[in-house]
């Protein structure tokens, strides 16, 4: 129904317009957060959108705003913050301000924060912060229980579901057909708001299943624990030497820099927004990613029953690319299907397993040879050993500080290479001195069989 769509399309137009315009209010005003209360009053009106409508394009902007001014504080600000404390461009107390501010979203004087103190941050903000949040064209619509409802088909029957969404005419609304999904039964499986947008010219319809999955619970007496590590070329590597995905990283290494090549173009090109072709390559990256995890994590539940899955703590706010998502993707898969255990990642990829020696020099790529006692193996193969070991090790928790760990590491590798040295000789003890003369073909031959 052309008539249906062309209503939709116009509402999602002056959606965009009103969302546009409360983003630009609230980056105008300096406002990061913005309270139910003070919504009514800090936005303009609109004397197109409905009331409810409104409310879902004020509540979306905020989450916009909110979210690009948190992500910037942790990823950046934070950082620059500290760099001045560092150099004694700022004190100690400008700085507690300042990354209060940041973290709390504050805008107006409060406790020991003076509106110079938000000032400067904002200076900060406006120099580093590089682009701020903009409305997109192809960004979708929020729409709450009062702006649309899902049904099931009771008369037409020749689709599965259908969705009465609001207009811009008051009071008015339009009944959309749907193909549903085959995983969902009933409107009553999912949430009550909607998120409505368009891709690849067709509208979709996204909804939140509500229904609940059982927690994976830690056995009472576990068969054992397992190490796994996150690899750079295999996906999914043991502490007993079993691998998963091997076949995995070429083919998704092939995708993976033909979408970075595209991307990279576009930008060379002056081109912000994706294209076409660059979104439908990021959405098979995505599914291959999710994909494989998913099978490694149900291979894992199947070949190991009872045991406890050992990962890594990580802080991945500094990685990116591949092993982001990957290790993102199997700790959801994995946290899902089997009994997880996390513990502190410091140094197990650098830590040799035999003599306990840590260095950076250690590893190189997926090969891994101690600097100290020459140990040869897998680097993927090692950290997943070293994960394991970590989960029963008392004095290292996942709070701990890396530098610490190292300390820790540090001091147990030369207590073991106290502990395996010869004895020192006394001072008054006599000593053998070997004469740098060759010897003698028979006292060679004796040397040799005293050897």
């Amino acid at each position: 129904n052309k008539e249906k769509i062309e209503k939709l399309e116009a509402l999602h137009k002056e959606y965009l317009s009103y969302l546009s315009i409360c983003v630009s209010k609230m980056l105008q005003e300096k406002r990061h957060n913005l309270p139910q209360s003070e919504k009514r009053t800090f936005f303009p009106t609109s004397k197109i959108l409905t009331s409810q409508i409104r409310k879902n394009a004020q509540a979306h902007a905020i989450a916009i705003v909110s979210t690009w001014a948190k992500g910037i504080y942790s990823r950046k600000i934070k950082r620059i913050i500290s760099k001045l404390k560092w150099k004694q461009e700022i004190s100690e107390d400008q700085a507690k301000s300042l990354y209060t501010i940041g973290k709390s979203l504050i805008h107006e004087p409060w406790k020991h924060i003076t509106q110079d103190h938000i000032d400067l941050y904002h200076q900060i903000l406006d120099e580093h912060g590089g682009k701020k949040p903009s409305v997109r064209p192809d960004m979708p619509m929020w729409m709450s229980e009062m702006t649309s409802r899902l049904e099931t088909p009771e008369e037409a029957t020749h689709h599965d579901w259908w969705i009465s969404i609001s207009t811009l005419t008051p009071r008015k609304r339009v009944l959309l057909p749907l193909v549903g999904n085959p995983y969902v039964k009933s409107p009553d499986d999912v949430s009550k708001s909607i998120l409505v947008r368009k891709k690849r010219g067709r509208w979709r319809f996204q909804v939140v299943e509500r229904q609940e999955y059982p927690e994976p619970q830690t056995p009472e007496e576990p068969k054992g624990k397992i190490g796994i590590d996150i690899g750079l070329n295999v996906l999914c590597t043991l502490s007993n030497g079993n691998q998963f995905g091997k076949d995995f990283k070429p083919k998704f290494d092939g995708l993976y820099k033909r979408t970075k090549e595209l991307r990279s173009n576009r930008q060379k090109q002056g081109l912000r927004d994706n294209s076409e072709r660059l979104q439908r390559m990021e959405d098979r990256l995505s599914g291959m990613i999710k994909t494989e995890t998913r099978r490694i994590a149900n291979r894992l539940k199947e070949l190991y029953p009872g045991h406890i899955f050992v990962l890594e703590d990580l802080n991945l706010s500094g990685t990116r690319g591949q092993k982001r998502f990957a290790y993102r993707a199997l700790q959801q898969a994995l946290s899902e299907k089997v009994a997880v255990e996390y513990v502190n990642p410091a140094y197990t990829s650098q830590t040799c397993p035999s003599c306990g020696h840590v260095s950076r020099k250690n590893r190189s790529g997926i090969k891994f040879k101690c600097d100290s006692c020459g140990r040869k193996a897998h680097a993927d193969w090692v950290g997943a050993t070293n994960i394991l070991r970590r989960s029963e090790d008392q004095d290292i928790g996942c709070g701990d500080d890396p530098v610490s760990v190292k300390r820790e590491l540090g001091r147990r590798y030369q207590a073991l290479r106290a502990r395996s040295s010869p004895p020192n000789l006394e001072p008054n003890a006599p000593t053998v001195v070997r004469e740098s003369l060759a010897p003698s073909s028979p006292e060679r031959a004796r040397l040799k069989l005293d050897s």
